[in-house]
């Protein structure tokens, strides 16, 4: 490695935040799976698809536009998909929790501007050739892998508007571990392997690789 744990305060503070989200994951799923939780049951998949999640669009987005080695379209990128999620995440809450009027569409209708606002930073990336200098090349994968993986959350939301009702005291949430589900739940496997694999991959040449300290920084 380029720079171990210890002195690299970006790679510290990431490392830890992704530890912390595990740790709250499995309380979590312990918790849900109890009889009587708003919401339902959830599957292993979806609690690990709801971990990446987390990970893909506010741990991460969150360290990258905040560090300085990566180019101002590509920080802004990630500051932008940061900044769309914390405006969601209260507005979600009190829907599924107070509320509960929450629609798996109103989830896809932001899905789709995310989706759009991350393709307009990957053109202007793709123009500048960013992915030419360290560490952009890790930062212009990071975004193409994070604007994928809108479209599979939007099937997923557009899943649950067929299978199951999501407002009301009966509302359900997540997918349990059910024979009848179990397209969704594959779907959500093969996701999650791939991340998985992908995710320790990014991380390492993200925030051990090359800095890029020797070039000026681009737009």
């Amino acid at each position: 490695m380029a720079k171990s744990v210890s002195s690299n305060p970006l790679a510290c503070a990431v490392l830890l935040s992704l530890a912390a989200l595990g740790v709250a994951a499995g309380v979590f799923y312990g918790t849900q799976n109890a009889a009587g939780r708003i919401g339902g049951a959830i599957s292993p998949q979806k609690m690990m698809w709801l971990v990446y999640a987390l990970a893909l669009w506010g741990v991460i987005p969150l360290a990258i536009a905040l560090d300085r080695r990566g180019s101002v379209c590509l920080r802004q990128a990630f500051g932008a998909l940061f900044a769309l999620m914390l405006l969601r995440a209260p507005v979600e809450l009190w829907m599924l929790y107070v509320s509960r009027n929450w629609s798996p569409w109103y989830g896809i209708a932001h899905d789709l501007v995310c989706t759009g606002v991350l393709l307009i930073f990957m053109l202007q990336a793709w123009r500048g050739r960013l992915w030419r200098t360290a560490p952009n090349g890790w930062l212009a994968v990071h975004l193409a892998v994070t604007t994928a993986a809108f479209a599979a959350e939007i099937y997923f939301a557009h899943y649950m508007t067929r299978h199951f009702v999501t407002a009301g005291d009966a509302a359900i949430y997540f997918v349990p571990a059910d024979a009848r589900y179990s397209e969704v739940l594959r779907v959500t496997a093969v996701v999650v392997v791939g991340l998985s694999l992908y995710l320790p991959l990014f991380l390492w040449g993200w925030l051990f690789g090359a800095s890029g300290s020797k070039r000026t920084q681009p737009r």
